[in-house]
This record gives C-alpha cells, structure tokens and sequence, in this order.
C-alpha cells in the first residue's frame, strides 16, 4: 500500500481512482460501499478523500466479499475491528461466523470438485465419439 498523497494534517490520504486502480474495483462499486456505509471517505470539494482507516475497512470489505459475507456482515465485522474485539462474546459470535462460512466453502468446494470430475468423464466419453 502506497499513499497516493500526503494530507496537510490529516496524513495520508487516497483519492477514489488511486483505491479503485489499487484493489482492481470500479469506482461505481467504491460509491457503492459508500453509499452502503461501509467507507467514509471526508469530501474536498467533490473530491472524496480516503484516509487510512478507509483503506483498512475496504481490505475488511474485499475479504467479506471474497468469503461471502453479505453487506450487513461485514459492516458487523468492520464494527467489530473498529472495537477491538475486546468482548468474548463478540469474538466468540465472530469465531462462529467465521467457521459456517468455512464449512459452506468447503461443501461448495467439493460440489465443485465433483462437477469437474463429472464433466471430465462426459469429455473423455465425447473424446472417443466420431467426429
């Protein structure tokens, strides 16, 4: 991560194409989480200003997305590391989420991996076809 500019007080601080180019999004799905609450860049003029704290929660947004979370679980996670995760609970109720989704993903990994295997045996059985 490289800052794009430096703040006068505020220190670092990315503008909307320097975090799009940076995370390979459009600048339409940025506006989007920001709309959505997930960011909260300042405004310089119509110019949003996206400070470090900014760039943390997208990389928490980016991750969510990738795992599957919805929107609302990762505006849960991103409350969440704004605390600290200082309540067991809360860890615990993280932790838990956490391991659903692995098993989802595992289960969606072997549907696919069974798929696959099904579409090599009906190519091999094309294969030996004339034709």
């Amino acid at each position: 991560m490289k800052a794009k500019h430096e703040g006068e007080t505020n220190g670092p601080f990315f503008r909307i194409g320097d975090l799009a180019q940076e995370f390979g999004l459009t600048l339409r799905a940025l506006r989007f989480y920001e709309d959505k609450g997930l960011l909260r860049p300042r405004r310089a003029g119509v110019t949003r200003l996206y400070n470090l704290n900014d760039y943390a929660r997208l990389r928490l947004v980016i991750f969510g997305r990738r795992i599957g979370f919805t929107l609302g679980e990762i505006s849960e996670l991103i409350g969440l590391w704004e605390q600290g995760l200082a309540d067991p609970g809360q860890l615990s109720a993280l932790r838990q989420s956490f391991i659903a989704k692995l098993t989802e993903l595992e289960k969606k990994k072997v549907e696919i991996d069974d798929t696959i295997d099904e579409l090599r045996t009906v190519l091999g059985r094309l294969s030996s076809l004339p034709g």
